[in-house]
């Protein structure tokens, strides 16, 4: 790589700068706080949907989700009422790390979301929460077993599964916020004994990308006891539980300082997050049920399987210890996309739908039942457009019960997405409003319930969220960019895409990239002649240009 400068991007799984600024003011995270007044920081665009995976996935490799292809932790598959489980293989597109790797550089990257399979590197790739394990990462699960069983004998594995979010017992978020603070500092000791193995073999890592997700799952459970105005605040709330999102933010801060000490503060560092993150409405809604209120789908009856199937999936993650529930559905391979697609889809008569949803708050949207590509379509492609019309005036007109939309925006797929993979995507996809500044959740149809309607006003212990009540911390679209060191001291973004991430990276680290990326370096305010072809073709996208 010629004219190399060594990176080190911290990441913050749903960090936002609404948790960051006031604790940043009030001296509790110091070294955020000194990056951000010495370096360039502004909000982080995330992608359609603010999701984990097609959002690092485009941090990864700089194109959008209808041209990296990864859309959810899930994909529907084509011409079938059935989902599979999506990893890496689903994505295309080169990574950062295999570009850097491919010039010459040395990769350490530890819980990067979509990662799964590790692709082979100079250096250690740890994939992130979807490798598939139970008992903690196991080395045969990494691009170099040797070198993390090096690591891991000192400190420990990089994860262990020490805690489940689907529990419900008396004390589990009192005990769930030691969990979290433990996990940080496990994963911090873990990232700097790699990078101490790694320099004494003389292959210090010119690119480092180290993930938490506890800022992510912090904001999931606690936000209602972070914000004294959440709807979904219940009092009285504990001093520990009040506290937990400032404590697990100071933690990730004192694990910043400590990663950039190690690396050297003489080099470039990033902290960035995927999405942001906000409180939730007391509201949650059911798309299924409104198009079946506005005759676009119809149920097949009381005993549908999809009710049976999510009884016995949700059942089996809650019952099994996770050793036992990853065999089960390792021997049945099938099983558990199985259960999750009954789950979706398994009570629909469709024969007589038009329309219908996953259903599932990672990616809304609708799909059209269309014939000759689904299984059972009953919509003629003459009549395709006229149902998506319909469908998007349906939501348009949707209603919370107090007033005011369910749905910010609902938009046909070639409206949101370009590239190859758009047919991925539902065909139409919906951005959820907010109510009073907290967003809603879109969750499962309560058909076993004959008096409930779209929209569903939780009350008492429901507010807590959990499966199917939504979590009580939503996503945003803004997540976080902060960028310290010599390639950030001139420059003031206004606001930054996840795409334009990628190339910012490579250009610091003097790797070159033939193909157009969905992003843009940044950087000094004049473009090149290629810069300036890529910003005319984002403009003419958006519609801005003829």
């Amino acid at each position: 790589m010629s004219s190399r400068r060594r990176t080190l991007v911290l990441g913050l799984d749903g960090a936002t700068f609404d948790v960051i600024r006031p604790l940043a003011r009030a001296g509790r995270l110091p070294n955020l706080a000194r990056w951000m007044e010495e370096g360039a920081h502004a909000p982080a665009e995330s992608t359609v949907p603010a999701m984990t995976f097609p959002a690092w996935s485009t941090f990864m490799t700089g194109l959008e989700p209808g041209r990296h292809g990864l859309f959810d932790f899930t994909q529907k598959r084509a011409g079938a009422y059935r989902v599979r489980f999506t990893n890496a293989r689903d994505r295309t597109g080169a990574t950062l790390f295999e570009r850097v790797s491919r010039a010459g550089g040395r990769i350490l990257c530890l819980g990067m979301p979509t990662t799964w399979p590790p692709e082979p590197v100079d250096g250690l790739v740890v994939a992130g929460f979807d490798a598939p394990v139970s008992r903690g990462s196991d080395p045969s699960r990494t691009s170099d077993p040797a070198l993390y069983r090096q690591v891991a004998a000192r400190v420990g594995p990089w994860m262990t599964p020490d805690l489940d979010e689907t529990a419900e017992a008396e004390g589990w978020h009192e005990r769930t916020i030691e969990l979290l603070l433990g996990r940080v500092e496990r994963k911090t000791r873990f990232a700097l004994e790699a990078l101490r193995v790694m320099s004494d073999q003389g292959r210090a890592p010119d690119l480092a990308c180290i993930v938490w997700s506890e800022s992510d799952t912090v904001a999931h459970h606690f936000w209602r006891d972070h914000d004294p105005a959440s709807p979904r605040r219940v009092e009285p709330v504990s001093p520990a539980r009040s506290a937990a999102v400032a404590s697990v933010y100071e933690r990730l801060d004192g694990a910043c300082g400590e990663l950039r000490e190690a690396f050297g503060t003489d080099a470039d560092c990033v902290v960035v997050s995927d999405h942001g993150s906000g409180g939730a409405s007391r509201n949650v809604v059911h798309v299924n049920r409104h198009l079946a209120d506005c005759g676009l789908l119809r149920r097949r009856g009381a005993a549908a399987l999809d009710g049976a199937a999510r009884t016995a999936r949700d059942a089996a993650l809650r019952v099994l210890p996770p050793r036992v529930a990853e065999a089960v559905f390792r021997r049945v391979r099938p099983a558990a996309a199985a259960l999750e697609s009954a789950a979706r889809f398994g009570g629909l008569d469709w024969s007589e739908t038009a329309a219908f949803s996953e259903e599932v708050n990672t990616q809304p949207g609708v799909w059209v039942n269309r014939a000759g590509r689904e299984a059972a379509g009953c919509v003629a492609a003459a009549d395709y457009e006229k149902v998506r019309e319909e469908v998007i005036a349906a939501l348009a007109a949707w209603q919370l019960p107090g007033g005011g939309p369910v749905v910010a925006r609902a938009r046909r797929r070639e409206e949101v997405y370009r590239g190859p993979f758009v047919e991925r995507a539902p065909d139409v996809v919906i951005e959820l409003a907010e109510e009073a500044g907290y967003g809603l959740s879109l969750v499962a149809s309560p058909w076993h319930d004959g008096s409930a309607g779209s929209v569903t006003t939780l009350e008492g212990e429901a507010l807590a969220g959990g499966r199917g009540r939504g979590m009580n911390g939503v996503h945003r679209p803004q997540g976080v960019f902060i960028g310290h060191g010599p390639a950030f001291s001139a420059i003031e973004p206004g606001v930054v895409h996840l795409a334009d991430l990628a190339p910012t990276l490579l250009a610091g680290l003097g790797v070159a990239w033939d193909e157009e990326l969905d992003g843009l370096a940044l950087g000094p305010s004049e473009y090149d002649p290629a810069e300036e072809a890529r910003v005319a073709a984002r403009l003419r996208n958006l519609g801005y240009l003829e």
